[in-house]
């Protein structure tokens, strides 16, 4: 299997990228994986403007023409995903959280449903929760299932044996559940909760209603009944039609105004 690993740090030679290759190492024991290096510091990709387009009007609208799209191919081709940082002041690096910022649109139409990822990060001492929550929150609204998050404490004085051993632990952990999520086969329809299926939705009737002011959503939206094929209960069904009349009850007031919609 093949995984693309992106460093988000601007240190090639660093401890987030150590803490990857001791990743390879501890997966290559367990499977025939391949492991692709890809350098956001080398990386053709220049900093987001915040122009928004992308998220309208699709990516393809994005005025910057650089590296992006050859990044997000490799994502496609691989059949895992590891994200690694080093943690600056309680979040990832400026590198990374550019590279999330240029996949804004995904965060309205994820593209990476039934693909794995892992998350990796190195701290000197604290933010390590933090970073991988953000990370999780983010690489999952892209699609992905995260399987398997790792803080590895990299302090700046030489290690105890009990800060090693609690490393290992760590790593060994995460590789462990990464690799059996990448060896579990995706099911041809999985089964989805209430929580996930509101987020769906509400997603979805957003796109309906403002169809004219965001047309890539409306057409990602229209016609599916999930991101993917998916059991969904009939209770889940009635209970999420009710749910929505009430949120979209309370979020009226963020809906365009009426001389906006004359």
């Amino acid at each position: 299997m093949k995984i693309l690993t992106i460093i988000g740090s601007p240190r090639k030679k660093g401890n987030t990228y150590q803490a990857a290759r001791q990743l390879e190492e501890e997966m290559k024991k367990k499977g025939n994986y391949k492991f692709e290096y890809l350098f956001l510091k080398d990386a053709n990709l220049e900093p987001c403007t915040g122009c928004f387009n992308c998220v309208p009007n699709g990516i393809e609208f994005c005025p910057l023409k650089d590296g992006r799209e050859i990044i997000q191919e490799k994502m496609f081709e691989a059949d895992g995903l590891v994200i690694g940082s080093p943690v600056y002041v309680m979040t990832v690096s400026a590198l990374l959280k550019n590279y999330i910022d240029r996949l804004a649109y995904l965060c309205h139409r994820p593209e990476y449903h039934g693909k794995k990822a892992m998350l990796l990060c190195t701290t000197g001492g604290m933010g390590s929760k933090e970073t991988l929550n953000y990370m999780e929150t983010v690489v999952e609204s892209w699609g992905y299932k995260v399987a398997g998050k790792c803080g590895l404490t990299k302090a700046p004085w030489p290690p105890t044996n009990g800060l090693i051993k609690k490393n290992t632990k760590n790593l060994e952990k995460s590789a462990h559940e990464f690799d059996k999520s990448l060896k579990t086969p995706n099911k041809k329809k999985q089964s989805v909760g209430l929580k996930d299926y509101m987020g769906f939705r509400i997603v979805q009737t957003i796109s309906q209603n403002a169809n004219e002011y965001l047309p890539a959503d409306y057409q990602f939206y229209q016609g599916k009944e999930y991101y993917q094929p998916a059991k969904i209960g009939f209770l889940t069904k009635a209970l999420s039609g009710v749910l929505l009349k009430v949120i979209l009850f309370m979020m009226k007031d963020m809906g365009p105004g009426e001389e906006e919609n004359k």
